[in-house]
Formats: C-alpha cells, sequence, structure tokens
C-alpha cells in the first residue's frame, strides 16, 4: 500500500508541470510586417486578411498540442500568406503560444515598389469652380491616397484598390453625402494613377430663378455686376438639392462676401442682402440697398384712359434717420409736356411706406400709402387732393425692369405699364 501512495505521488508530480503549462488558444492577434516602406492602410488589411485565417487555424486549440507542431502551423500560415498577399512574398512566420495567441508575420514586395502615385479627382456634373468648392471639403483626401499606395508593392494595385474605395467611400460619405464616388488605379508606365470622380446623387438642381434689384439706386447701374452673378448663380446647376440646402447659409455667405468686395457696391455704399431658395429650380434673390439715399426712376403706359396716358416720375431721396426720409419727385406728362415737382417726408416701417409730399404747380397735397406684400407684390394707395381722387393700386414687378399694375380709382380705373430703370 505505501508503495501504491508513492508512485501516485510521483504521477501526481509529473503530470502537474505539463498541466500548468496548457493552456486553450481563446483568441488570435496578427500583426503583418513590411521590410519595406508599405503604408500602416494597407499592413492593416494585409493583417485583417489573415486575421481570418489564424483563428481558424488556432482558436479554441489547446497550446500544448500546438507546440511540438509549430513549424507546421508556421509554414501553412505562410504558405496561405503567400496566396493571398498578392505582390508579397513572405518572410518569416513567428507564433507566441498562449490563451491570446499572437501571430507576427514579415513580408517583401515581389519585385517593383511604387514610388510614383498621381491622384485624378474629378467632379463629375458640376461647374469648375464648384468643383473647387466641393474638393475643399475633401482637403486631405488626396495625400492620404498618396500616402496609401507610396512605398507599396507595384504588383499589389488590385487589391490595394479596395482599399482606396473604402477610404474615399468613408470620406465622401462623411464629408459630401449627398455624392459618391467611383475609384480606378491604373498604371502607366513608371507611375501609378488613382482616378477618383465624385458624382451628385439624388434630386439635382435644374434651373436657377434669379434676380438682383435694389429700392435704393437706378437697375440700370447694376447691369454689369447683375450679369456676372448671374454667371456666378449657374455654379449652382447640377449639384444636389439635398446639398444646396445643407449648405444654404454658408453658401448665401460666400456670396455675400463677393458682393460686399465689389467696386460698385462700394462705390454707391451699397448693403448687399443674398436669400437662396434651394429646389430643383432654385431661387436667388439678391438685393442691394442703402441706409443713406433711395433714388428710383419709372415710366407708365396707361391702358384704358384717353389722357395723360403716358409719363414719367424720378424720385430722390435722403434718410435722415434709419425710418426717416426727406425727398423730392419730379414728374412728366407726354401729352402736353407738363411737369410737376414735389417735396415730401417718407415714414418707411417695416414692409410700410407712409409719405406726404407737397406738389406745385398744382399746389396739391398727396398722401400716398405703400406696402410691400411679398418681393413681388405691392399694395398702394394714393390720394391727390387738387383732383380728389383717390387711387388704389395692385402691382406685380415681373422682373427688375418692368412691372403691372391694376389701378382702381374713382376717376376711372385702368391699367398700368410700368418700366423701372
Amino acid at each position: 500500500m505505501k508503495i501504491v501512495r508513492i508512485l501516485a505521488v510521483v504521477l501526481l508530480a509529473c503530470l502537474l508541470p505539463r498541466a500548468a503549462n496548457a493552456a486553450i488558444i481563446e483568441s488570435v492577434s496578427v500583426n503583418v510586417l513590411d521590410r519595406g516602406s508599405t503604408s500602416k492602410v494597407l499592413l492593416e488589411r494585409m493583417s485583417a486578411s489573415m486575421q481570418t485565417v489564424a483563428e481558424q487555424l488556432l482558436l479554441d486549440k489547446d497550446t500544448e498540442k500546438v507546440e511540438p507542431v509549430r513549424s507546421e502551423y508556421t509554414r501553412l500560415l505562410g504558405e496561405v500568406g503567400d496566396r493571398v498577399l498578392n505582390g508579397y512574398q513572405m518572410e518569416q512566420v513567428m507564433l507566441q503560444l498562449g490563451t491570446q495567441t499572437q501571430v507576427t508575420m514579415v513580408v517583401s514586395p515581389w519585385n517593383e515598389v511604387i514610388n510614383d502615385v498621381f491622384v485624378d479627382l474629378q467632379f463629375s456634373g458640376v461647374e469648375e469652380n464648384t468643383a473647387a468648392l466641393l474638393q475643399s471639403k475633401l482637403p486631405e483626401l488626396q495625400k492620404q491616397l498618396e500616402d496609401v499606395l507610396q512605398g507599396s508593392s507595384a504588383d499589389a494595385s488590385d487589391w490595394a484598390g479596395g482599399v482606396l474605395r473604402r477610404l474615399v467611400r468613408e470620406k465622401v460619405e462623411a464629408e459630401l453625402p449627398e455624392f459618391r464616388a467611383a475609384v480606378d488605379v491604373v498604371r502607366e508606365d513608371r507611375r501609378t494613377v488613382i482616378q477618383v470622380v465624385v458624382y451628385p446623387v439624388g434630386q439635382l438642381v435644374q434651373s436657377i430663378d434669379y434676380e438682383m434689384v435694389s429700392q435704393s439706386i437706378p437697375n440700370l447701374l447694376l447691369l454689369n455686376i447683375k450679369q456676372r452673378y448671374a454667371q456666378k448663380t449657374q455654379e449652382l446647376r447640377g449639384l444636389p438639392v439635398m446639398y444646396v440646402s445643407r449648405h444654404k447659409e454658408e453658401l448665401e455667405r460666400s456670396l455675400l462676401a463677393e458682393l460686399s468686395a465689389e467696386p460698385e457696391v462700394k462705390r454707391h455704399n451699397l448693403r448687399p442682402s443674398v436669400v437662396l431658395t434651394p429646389g430643383v429650380n432654385s431661387g436667388v434673390r439678391i438685393r442691394l440697398e442703402s441706409d443713406e439715399y433711395k433714388i428710383w426712376f419709372e415710366g407708365y403706359g396707361d391702358i384704358g384712359r384717353n389722357e395723360n396716358n403716358i409719363s414719367g416720375r424720378a424720385h430722390f431721396g435722403k434718410y435722415i434717420s434709419k425710418r426717416d426720409e426727406i425727398f423730392g419727385e419730379v414728374g412728366v406728362t407726354l401729352d402736353d409736356v407738363d411737369w410737376d415737382f414735389s417735396a415730401g417726408y417718407a415714414l418707411h416701417h417695416g414692409k410700410t411706406t407712409v409719405s406726404y409730399m407737397r406738389r406745385s404747380p398744382l399746389g396739391e397735397n398727396v398722401y400716398r400709402l405703400e406696402q410691400d406684400i411679398t418681393p413681388k407684390w405691392r399694395l398702394r394707395a394714393e390720394y391727390f387732393s387738387g383732383s380728389d381722387t383717390t387711387e388704389i393700386g395692385v402691382r406685380y414687378r415681373i422682373h427688375e425692369f418692368l412691372s403691372a399694375e391694376y389701378v382702381y380709382s374713382n376717376d376711372k380705373p385702368y391699367f398700368r405699364i410700368v418700366g423701372n430703370l
């Protein structure tokens, strides 16, 4: 019995070290290193590709059973790596066994490495200046793409293209979610070209309803700047409507900054404002107003009146405060070439203007109420004491140089065509 107890103790003593050294592999971590200068991004992709292989081979294995055949495992991992990591050859595989097993793989490029990378970034379907604006939203993209391929194996460009596509997709979706990108990698002699085409998706801006108006100076003085900004606003065409909506304030600020720097705006001391209305048919409305003066010239052609049906009027106003204006008006009727001259005062409150003027040589008082209903519709009520006539007119501005007004008068209703100079 004593001999049996001694044998049991000896056997237990022999087994204890083996049990202590035994472990089940619960996790596997693969790290691919390069003897050359392959980018970290591509090495991480290699590591991820080999991670699945290593897990299938080693996960849940007993390290005690793997240890005797360690060389077979490293050989097998190396052979799989040679096939999976196209463009690279396996130099060394190291296995550090344990509950958390580490696999280190050292690779090197087959032959030629990429030293010359050119990124051809294009934006499809948009104007040139708009493309430059969109490119500014992706400031680091070109360099990031260059860094991914620089120093990698020239024979790895096919699968490396997948890495580039994922990188571009992530950047575009983050900064320009209304766009998608197509990526292609082309080898031209000894240069590698990464072709990236970013294109809009969804509803696009197809046309621009543009206007530039001023109630402070004659619109004729704005013809040059109006034409230039008509071209600028056309640069919105081709953009996704959602992009214009999301960047509405930014686009308005950009136009406003350009307008504020214009010589014509500074010369006339104008205060610009921009309202952008996103849509398939987007609207851009620019107003150039002054806090110092108000000058306008209008010509009238009346239909439904037999006399005094062709006339004109000029208004010269000076703001003495933000709401108070003193002004003079000169009018002429072409039937008898009769002139009249007025001096008056106007009170401006929001969209409402109330004014009084004394008109000579008729010696009559004129009271006028004007209400801007919308940017294009205006209501006018005017009383002339000399003829005891009241007029109520509803005006629609067709564009900045032409309006139409229906006038109800206690004398005789008529229709008026207004030329806004």
